[in-house]
């Protein structure tokens, strides 16, 4: 598995814990976090690069208040390069 392939995973468990889908559409769009009434969802195109479909994820994450959540540690490297 390649490494992407392992923060990718990572990431869904995080979501999952955190309650936010995932959804993967294929179009012209950005992508990002959105609510549907309750539900929370982040959209990821398809078609990006599993690069970019990582950094959506992160970008996203930023906004979020992670306070008290247990978050692997590759996770929180990444979090806190993007910070930087």
């Amino acid at each position: 598995m390649k490494n992407e392939d392992i923060i990718f995973k990572e990431l869904e468990q995080l979501l999952d814990g955190l309650g936010i889908g995932l959804k993967f559409r294929k179009g012209y769009f950005k992508g990002g976090l959105c609510r549907y009434r309750d539900d929370k969802y982040i959209y990821l195109n398809r078609t990006d690069k599993k690069e970019h479909q990582i950094s959506i994820i992160l970008s996203e994450l930023e906004d979020m208040d992670l306070e008290g959540i247990k978050l692997p540690q590759t996770i929180k490297e990444l979090l806190s390069k993007s910070e930087a």
